[in-house]
């Protein structure tokens, strides 16, 4: 295995039981939080055949929001073509702003995409950038009927997988726009700039980022942790 593919494998493995023990709790009895860490490869055999183990094995259903994306089509196309060769049955959610004549505020609401995650057994959210993901299933803070189905999910045991952004929007708290790791130690997090309300399927004491170790964001991390109460930090 190449070194830049192993490092995103070690993290899904590792992340995997680490955040599915942070997520338990009264409200996520049962599921799996996968964050993984930035560029995990399509070529990653050993990540994506984990997570359809998770789910069940061959025949488990996913869904794929590539909501984050620039290219929401091709990316979730291709996230959903890479379950589908490890045994899943896969479906792309097609919700996303960078999608022309998608009414986000209605098809968070759509019965079709409600349904298809319902009887899903794994969600996954791709890279990008993550205010896209929370601005898109919990809009000014509010959620929406599909971000209570993917919870659903969890809940009833199922899997909730993303890299880059999609790792980003588990922590109950996430980097929003802090792309200058010497401004955050500063002091600059601003609500709704540098940080946002994320999508909490790790549990409130656990905070997640991306690309740590290439973009060294250390620096950015501690005093977040620090300025929201997180005990543990975990960097992909």
């Amino acid at each position: 295995m190449r070194r830049n593919s192993l490092l995103p494998c070690l993290a899904a493995l590792l992340l995997c039981a680490i955040a599915a023990h942070a997520a338990q709790g009264p409200a996520v009895p049962h599921g799996y939080a996968v964050p993984i860490g930035g560029a995990l490869g399509y070529d990653n055999d050993a990540v994506w055949s984990r997570l359809v183990a998770l789910s069940g094995g061959d025949g488990a259903r996913w869904v794929v929001f590539a909501t984050a994306s620039g290219d929401p089509a091709a990316t979730g196309e291709r996230i959903a073509g890479t379950l589908r060769r490890h045994g899943a049955v896969a479906t792309v959610i097609p919700v996303a702003p960078r999608l022309a004549d998608v009414d986000l505020a209605s098809a968070v609401r759509d019965p079709r995409w409600l349904e298809a995650v319902r009887e899903a057994r794994g969600v996954f959210f791709s890279g990008g950038a993550q205010e896209r993901i929370v601005d898109t299933l919990q809009p000014q803070g509010a959620g929406t009927p599909l971000l209570d189905a993917i919870r659903d999910v969890q809940l009833r045991g199922g899997v909730i997988a993303g890299t880059s952004a999609g790792a980003a929007v588990m922590s109950a708290r996430m980097f929003r726009d802090a792309v200058d790791p010497v401004a955050v130690l500063k002091g600059a997090l601003r609500d709704g700039h540098e940080t946002d309300r994320g999508l909490g399927f790790v549990g409130p004491d656990l905070f997640v980022d991306q690309h740590f170790l290439r973009r060294g964001r250390i620096a950015r991390l501690l005093p977040t942790m620090t300025a929201y109460g997180a005990t543990l930090g975990l960097g992909g």
